[in-house]
């Protein structure tokens, strides 16, 4: 699994660094953006309980964005590096 964590951080600090995000405010960025996508995965559940008759594509569909948002907030989000005691 670190395998994987480092992988999407360096994807997405590549992606900030060309969006011009300085170096010195690169990782609080990146977690501010894996918050981000939290929230907007709640965003694609919320068509599926407020209408009744949802097309089955549309519900894989909004079910596969709101499972792939959601693994990205949370490896971006949130830091394995606590301090032991």
């Amino acid at each position: 699994m670190p395998g994987i964590k480092k992988k999407i951080e360096e994807v997405a600090c590549r992606l900030l660094l060309r969006a011009g995000v300085p170096e010195s405010q690169l990782m609080p960025v990146v977690r501010k953006t894996g918050r981000g996508m939290l929230l907007a995965s709640i965003l694609l559940v919320v068509p599926l309980v407020l209408m009744d008759t949802v097309p089955l594509i549309a519900t894989i569909v909004l079910q596969m964005g709101y499972a792939t948002l959601m693994c990205l907030g949370v490896i971006l989000a949130f830091d394995d590096d606590k301090k032991r005691r």
